[in-house]
This record gives C-alpha cells, structure tokens and sequence, in this order.
C-alpha cells in the first residue's frame, strides 16, 4: 500500500488517496481525498495494518488489569483529584503516582495505564 495525490485535484488543494501496489484505489475518505500525507497514513494504519485491533486489544488488557486490582481505579482517581495542582505545575509526576500504586496494592502497574485516551 501506498499514498498518492488523487488525480484530478487542484494544485493548490492537493488531496490523497490510499492505492495498493497494483495502483487500485483502496481508499479516498469517500471521494474526498485526505486532506493530508499524515492524515492519509493515520487512515491507512487504521484501516489497512490492523490499527483498531490493537486499540480494542489494548483497552481489554486495561480492563482486565484494572478488573485484577479491585479499588485501583478509585485510587488513582483519588490520586488525580487530591494532587490535580501539583501534577500540572510538575511537583507530582508519573513515577511517584506509580510508586504510590506499588506501595498501596503491592503492583507494578504499566506506565501507559495513568493516561488513557481510549475510555
């Protein structure tokens, strides 16, 4: 797979389309053409290369994690809501909400578990 500008556009607005090796069309955000190479790659790793499995792969192994640890949750929100001030001046940072983790449920929780964007 491979991005190119879709035919026939104006050379100020240039738009792209996603094409397989062969040259077909595969997707053109439904006529349109994307409006950006980066956006056109975004799309196609999402669509094409298996990008919403592994965000729906992703968001099990959290629940399950989380579903482990009865209270984590709570605690990590009551750990964001206590020290909200301090996490964004900087005085509070990942390593010690993690070390508080470890200390309170004895766990080694992934890092990439404080920010989750896909809830």
């Amino acid at each position: 797979m491979k991005i190119e500008i879709k035919p026939n556009c104006d050379m100020y607005d240039q738009r792209f389309i996603i094409v397989d090796d062969d040259g077909k069309l595969l997707d053109d955000a439904q006529g349109y053409g994307y409006k950006s190479k980066q956006k056109a790659i975004k799309a196609m790793w999402y669509k094409f290369k298996g990008g919403k499995q592994k965000i729906n792969q992703k968001q099990q192994e959290r629940k399950k994690f989380f579903n482990q640890y009865k209270g984590l949750e709570k605690f990590l929100d009551k750990i964001y809501e206590n020290n909200y001030k301090e996490i964004s001046r900087g005085e509070v940072t990942n390593e010690d909400i993690l070390a508080e983790i470890k200390k309170e449920f004895n766990v080694d929780m992934p890092k990439e578990y404080l920010t989750w964007k896909y809830d």
